[in-house]
């Protein structure tokens, strides 16, 4: 039985790609069986990707021992281990979200009240923010997130802090990256599908304000008056400075 190609990567696991699939879900059994028991004392695990259009062969994979690792809307990623003490990296463990302190020249702070699920009151006033998107920068998400509820268009100036939790959608945990950025005061234009309310606050009122979130209010007080991690550019990391984003308290 021919072998599926060893596509070998630097931990020592195997891949093997769609493009090695073959047309027939029983030659496709033979040959990860066979190639499985060749490779077996010659590499830690195997990866096996399978598109979305190649769902008859999940339960032929299954049944030699791979389990599903990680998929997207168009590939399912499944592994074996070969080795019992093989390392076997999970896939994503967090969601992200950005948070922004959005100050103007005056010091009022702009937030929103989000639209109440039907039955309940509105929350109070919070900071804007939302997820972050796939390949997107933490300052693009804050930038993107404050225009689409508040119609306010800002720039970036620091980062403010980090929040971690274990109580994330789908039982994953959260990072929340808080950042500080300035606007004109401009008048917000709320995004009718999930803001009922945005507005321009002063900074010291709300900060006095008893139902305001106490989270919240710490951040606040750190844009204004606490340490801010500046976004930095490191001479010869990675191929472009658009790759990536580095943020350090500066020295």
């Amino acid at each position: 039985m021919k072998l599926f190609d060893a596509i070998v990567n630097p931990y020592n696991g195997c891949f093997i790609g769609p493009e090695q699939l073959p047309d027939t879900v029983a030659e496709f059994a033979g040959r990860l069986a066979a190639s499985v028991e060749a490779w077996h004392h010659h590499y830690s695990l195997v990866w096996l990707e399978l598109p979305a259009s190649r769902a008859e062969l999940i339960s032929v994979s299954v049944e030699l021992g791979f389990a599903f690792h990680h998929c997207t809307a168009e590939k399912l990623m499944l592994s074996k281990k070969l080795q019992a003490d093989s390392y076997l990296p999970s896939a994503a463990t967090h969601s992200i979200g950005v948070g922004a302190v959005v100050l103007s020249a005056s010091g009022k702070v702009l937030l929103v009240q989000e639209k109440p699920l039907e039955g309940r009151s509105p929350g109070y006033f919070k900071l804007p923010g939302g997820m972050v998107d796939a390949r997107e920068h933490l300052v693009d998400a804050a930038i993107r997130e404050v225009l689409e509820e508040t119609g306010v268009a800002a720039h970036f100036d620091s980062f403010l802090g980090l929040r971690h939790h274990h109580q994330g959608q789908f039982g994953a945990s959260n990072l929340y990256m808080v950042c500080r950025l300035t606007a004109d005061e401009t008048e917000p234009k709320p995004d009718p599908r999930e803001i009922l309310q945005a507005r321009w606050f002063d900074s010291a009122e709300y900060l006095a304000d008893s139902n305001a979130s106490f989270y919240n209010k710490l951040l606040v007080q750190t844009a204004l008056t606490g340490q801010r991690i500046s976004s930095q550019k490191v001479p010869g990391y990675m191929k472009s400075p658009d790759d990536y984003e580095i943020f350090m308290g500066l020295v």
